[in-house]
C-alpha cells in the first residue's frame, strides 16, 4: 500500500500505484508506456524489485532491470531505508517509486501500521509549504451530488482518443470544482490521547513488528492481546469524551437540541428513479416522474356499454 502526501505542487501528467508482472519484458514495456508520453511521472508501487542500491540485502533480476532503465531514462528511485515486506525468508525492501523530472525533494517511509505483511510507505514532498495546518476540508456529500446533478449531460461519441481525453479533461475539471464548492473549511479538532494509550500504541507497534520477521504463533498471540487491549482503551477514551459532551449541553443556547436531533431525526432519501426514457436525480423531477405513472394507472373506466 503507498500513502502519497501531497502539498500545492506543479502539475504532474501521471501519477499510478504499479504492480508490475513477473515476466522482464512486459515489466519494461509498462514502464515505457507510462512514461512515454508524460513529461513529469510519479510511479509507485509494489516493484517485487529488489537491488544493493536501495539497501536490500541481496538483489534480483527484476531490481537490476529497474536500476538501468531508471539510469537510462533519467529517473530516481525514492525508497524507505527500512524494510516494507516481511516474510520467512526474511525482510525486504519492493514498496518504491520511481520519479522524473520531479523538482521537488521527495522522502519515503515506511510506517508501522495495518495488518498485512507489506508496510504501507508514506512518501512526502517537500514544497516549502507548512503542513501543519489548522484546518481540514470537509465535504458536503449532498451539495456535491447537486452539483453534479446539475452539470449539463453531454451525448458523447468519441472518434478518436483525442476525443476521450478531452472527455476525461472535461469530466475531471467538473468532479473536482463540485467538491470544491460543495464543501467548506473546519478547525481541526486535535485528540488528546492519554500517556497509556501513547505506550500502548507503541508497544503493540513493537509486537506486531516482532511478528511479522519470526512468524511464530506466541509472537502472533501477544500482538493480538496487545491489539485488544489498546481497543479497549480507545473504547474508554470515547466514552470519557462522549460523556464530556453530554454534561457541556447546555438547553439555553439550543446546543442540546441539536444533539438530540441528530439521534431523533429521521432521514430518508429517495434513490434516483429509472423512466422509460432516462434516468432522474432531482426532487423536480422525481415528483414529475411519479406523477406521469399515477396519471397512467389512475384513469377514468369508461363503464359505458352500447347495447345498454
Amino acid at each position: 500500500m503507498v500513502v502519497a502526501t501531497f502539498p500545492p505542487l506543479p502539475p504532474i501528467n501521471f501519477i499510478s500505484i504499479y504492480n508490475p508482472p513477473r515476466n522482464s519484458a512486459s515489466f519494461i514495456l509498462d514502464l515505457e508506456s507510462l512514461i512515454a508520453f508524460n513529461k513529469i511521472t510519479f510511479i509507485a508501487g509494489d516493484f517485487n524489485a529488489k537491488s544493493r542500491s536501495w539497501n536490500c540485502r541481496r538483489g534480483c533480476r527484476l531490481g537490476k532491470q529497474l536500476l538501468n532503465f531508471a539510469r537510462l531514462t533519467g529517473q530516481k528511485i525514492i525508497a524507505p531505508d527500512t524494510p516494507t515486506r516481511f516474510d520467512r525468508r526474511g525482510a525486504s525492501i519492493i514498496d518504491l517509486a520511481v520519479a522524473r523530472n520531479l523538482i521537488v525533494d521527495c522522502k519515503a517511509t515506511a510506517v508501522d501500521e495495518l495488518s498485512s505483511d507489506h508496510l504501507p510507505v508514506k512518501f512526502w514532498l517537500n514544497t516549502t509549504t507548512d503542513p501543519n495546518r489548522n484546518k481540514i476540508f470537509k465535504p458536503h456529500w449532498k451539495n456535491f451530488q447537486h452539483k453534479i446533478v446539475s452539470y449539463p449531460t453531454n451525448n458523447f461519441s468519441p472518434h478518436n482518443t483525442t476525443d476521450i481525453e478531452d472527455e476525461i479533461k472535461r469530466f475531471t475539471s467538473e468532479l473536482q470544482t463540485a467538491y470544491e464548492v460543495s464543501g467548506k473549511w473546519i478547525e481541526k479538532q486535535s485528540d488528546n490521547f492519554s500517556l497509556e494509550i501513547r505506550t500502548q500504541t507503541q508497544i503493540r507497534n513493537r509486537l506486531k513488528k516482532i511478528a511479522q520477521r519470526s512468524c511464530d504463533p506466541r509472537d502472533k498471540n501477544l500482538y493480538n492481546r496487545a491489539q485488544s487491549y489498546l481497543r479497549k482503551l480507545h473504547y474508554e477514551a470515547n466514552q470519557s469524551r462522549h460523556t464530556e459532551t453530554i454534561e457541556g449541553l447546555n438547553p439555553t443556547d439550543g446546543s442540546i437540541w441539536k444533539y438530540v436531533k441528530r439521534y431523533t431525526k429521521s432521514y430518508f432519501k429517495m434513490p434516483p428513479l429509472n423512466t422509460p426514457s432516462t434516468i432522474v436525480y432531482t426532487n423536480a423531477a422525481k415528483a414529475e416522474a411519479i406523477a406521469d405513472v399515477l396519471e397512467d394507472q389512475f384513469k377514468t373506466n369508461d363503464l359505458s356499454h352500447p347495447p345498454h
